[in-house]
């Protein structure tokens, strides 16, 4: 699909994924609406990709916020007549043991992570499937295909992701609209600032990624119009191993730490 002024909706844009994904989006031509809940950052980053000529939109929204999502919407739609894209990329992890983890961050990463984009989507969707035409891009984790420690809770809120976005993949056959799930590896992002590096398991270390290379493959993803799931990098091996041999992942855990 070429990407000239299609209109792509991007939540989480103001840092890491998201606004590497806005960049490349802009680069292409595409007209943007851009959505997080760091407004200053947000403004600076409309300001450069075009806000004066009208080709990039700043919403500070919460995508936790009902009435944010709707009115991102509504000032989308207001704006610009329909949405070609949703990259629902909103979210955030904190991770810490089980045992330890307080269950008031598994609430709000709930609320992000997965009710957030269950919010988006159901905002856009309808004018999407109205027009029969649209792309729905899910940003989950590799960490929503297998499980490591300390991630427990953000695991869980990923997994449950992954569940949505599989089943809106198989309720949007025939549609005209589309969806992609994206299940990137560690990457130096904003979340660092809740979560330190030490609290990462040393295997996801190995596995891990850049922003750049997430943004890339996002919109490889919005080109291709692709109906389905794209690994960023090399997740096929672990999940594989996870899903044939969990008794073997779990020894490769014990031993790599």
């Amino acid at each position: 699909m070429e990407l000239r002024d299609k209109v792509i909706v991007i939540t989480g844009a103001s840092s890491g994924f998201g606004e590497q994904i806005a960049r490349r989006c802009a680069a292409a031509g595409a007209r943007l609406v851009l959505a997080a809940r760091s407004p200053a950052p947000l403004e600076r980053l409309a300001g450069e990709l075009g806000a004066r000529e009208g080709r990039a939109l700043a919403v500070p929204t919460d995508v936790g916020s009902a009435a944010d999502v709707e009115r991102l919407a509504a000032t989308a739609l207001e704006r610009f007549g329909h949405v070609d894209v949703l990259v629902a990329n909103a979210g955030f992890g904190v991770f810490d043991p089980i045992a330890r983890a307080r269950v008031e961050d598994l609430e709000e990463m709930l609320d992000v992570n997965v009710v957030g984009v269950a919010r988006s989507v159901k905002a856009f969707l309808p004018d999407m499937l109205r027009r029969r035409s649209g792309h729905v891009v899910v940003m989950s984790s590799g960490m929503g295909l297998v499980a490591t420690k300390n991630m427990g809770y953000y695991s869980a809120s990923k997994h449950a992701l992954v569940g949505l976005a599989r089943t809106l993949m198989v309720e949007l056959e025939g549609t005209g609209v589309r969806c992609a799930l994206l299940c990137p590896g560690l990457a130096a992002t904003g979340f660092q600032q809740r979560s330190g590096w030490e609290q990462y398991p040393r295997i996801t270390r190995w596995f891990s990624c850049t922003s750049e290379q997430v943004a890339d493959a996002t919109v490889r993803a919005i080109r291709r119009r692709t109906h389905g799931e794209v690994l960023v990098p090399w997740y096929e091996w672990l999940t594989s191993l996870y899903d044939l041999a969990p008794g073997l992942f779990r020894l490769v855990l014990r031993v790599v730490g």
